[in-house]
């Protein structure tokens, strides 16, 4: 009993949580600080509209309208790539770990306010997200990446956000927030495909079923949200350059190759599936209230809307399974607390010891992979410029080796033989060099 009770204390202590959430935001810092410019990275430096370096504002709006004609339409989230790349790295090491950390805390508080302040919720929550939330380094840690995916994730869960409230308590936004939530829902919309069609579905799930569990019509500015996270989605999916690119893949062949590969991806991720099939079990029989299970059943629902909407796509990577994987997750975290006062408590304490420890391994393997091949990129940084100095005009390099999801690097390219590769060309601008080439024979 008094092991119990101070399990309990642990869980609601607001000096512990502080500390989590101090101790996390300080790991994704390290991990960025020691994560450097990769891939598209590069290519981004250099404006779309002109190929000239972009140094202002001015240049990144320029550079975005043309982004938009001939590479897509994700011009919010590639605005502040470009945007980023001209500040001082710390600044963006900084931005992305406070991102991380709110990404958490809003999955946490998908379950309720009271609910989210449970210590041992955002405990698992962090060593899900660490375990299983595919090209960890692609799409946490890598600048474009991050700002892509893990970001789009902090806009969408921020307007679920609005309607789970709505659904669980009833509860509405400020007469100013109520103005201003329709222009978050637009660039919700229009931030990325996978996370749009995936909130988007999701609210509008939400408010039919509170519609019919309340017996009331849906608030004027919910649905004007909606209509405007739609219309955001419009505006991305329109884009000239989209339509360009995706053309060859919106064929019936197209789209059943891009379904299988969606399968694919969801199938990489079957443990979090199984591990939200035994919550839901497990607070179905222990009489969990209709709205919580139906709450969690949405977001499970929305994380199959976020990961097939990607047999429409024109190419898909593991990465794009990021915030159908964050979806999941969440709804597991929805039916924690029901699950966590249930007499199947010990049954989670065990799953979350468990867990802690695999976390505890990974993270390991995780930080020596992201310190050791940033080590290997600074190398040929250095040797790039002491090059440079000396007047050389072409380099070859060696590789830098990543052995794990956990480097930003692991799956990107990094150089070729072939000097004319689009890669190879944007570093070697970038670093004021004619040519940089992979060393075959280091």
């Amino acid at each position: 009993m008094k092991l119990e009770n101070a399990l309990k204390r642990l869980d609601r202590s607001r000096l512990l949580r502080g500390l989590l959430l101090l101790f996390l935001f300080a790991l994704m810092l390290l991990c960025n600080s020691k994560t450097g410019m990769v891939a598209d990275d590069y290519a981004y430096c250099f404006s779309f509209a002109d190929g000239e370096p972009v140094e202002s504002l001015s240049d990144c709006f320029r550079s975005m309208a043309a982004h938009r004609q001939w590479m897509n339409g994700r011009v919010i989230a590639h605005f502040l790539v470009q945007l980023f790349l001209m500040l001082p790295k710390v600044l963006f090491n900084i931005a992305n770990s406070l991102v991380f950390v709110g990404v958490l805390c809003l999955l946490a508080r998908l379950g309720g306010r009271e609910e989210g302040k449970s210590n041992f919720l955002l405990m698992g929550l962090f060593g899900l997200v660490w375990i299983f939330v595919p090209s960890f380094g692609q799409v946490i840690l890598w600048l474009d990446g991050a700002v892509n995916y893990l970001w789009s994730g902090l806009f969408s869960l921020g307007m679920l956000t609005v309607y789970v409230k709505k659904f669980m308590d009833d509860r509405d936004l400020p007469r100013l927030g109520r103005w201003m939530f329709p222009v978050w829902a637009f660039l919700t919309g229009a931030y990325s495909e996978p996370s749009a069609t995936a909130v988007i579905f999701c609210c509008a799930l939400l408010t039919l079923l509170g519609s019919l569990l309340n017996r009331q019509k849906p608030r004027c500015y919910l649905l004007l949200a909606l209509l405007s996270a739609c219309a955001g989605f419009l505006f991305m999916i329109l884009a000239p350059g989209e339509l360009l690119n995706k053309a060859g893949s919106m064929s019936l062949d197209g789209i059943v190759f891009g379904f299988v590969n969606a399968m694919v991806l969801y199938r990489k991720i079957w443990l979090l599936l199984v591990l939200y099939l035994a919550f839901a079990i497990l607070a179905w029989q222990d009489g969990v209230e209709l709205r919580r299970q139906l709450l969690a059943l949405t977001l499970m629902l929305g994380s199959l809307a976020a990961v097939f909407v990607l047999a429409f796509a024109g190419h898909t990577e593991d990465r794009c399974a990021c915030f159908g994987t964050l979806l999941i997750i969440g709804a597991s975290g929805v039916l924690f607390p029901a699950v966590f006062k249930s007499r199947f408590r010990p049954v989670l304490y065990f799953g979350l010891a468990v867990c802690m420890l695999a976390t505890l391994y990974w993270g390991c393997l995780g930080l020596q992979d992201i310190c050791e091949s940033n080590a290997q990129r600074e190398r040929n940084e250095q040797l790039i410029l002491a090059a440079r100095e000396s007047g050389q005009d072409e380099l070859g390099l060696g590789p830098v080796n990543y052995g794990t999801k956990y480097s930003a690097g692991a799956g990107l390219m990094y150089l070729t033989p072939d000097r004319e590769n689009w890669l190879n060309a944007a570093m070697a601008r970038y670093y004021g060099m004619d040519a940089l080439i992979a060393d075959t024979n280091p």
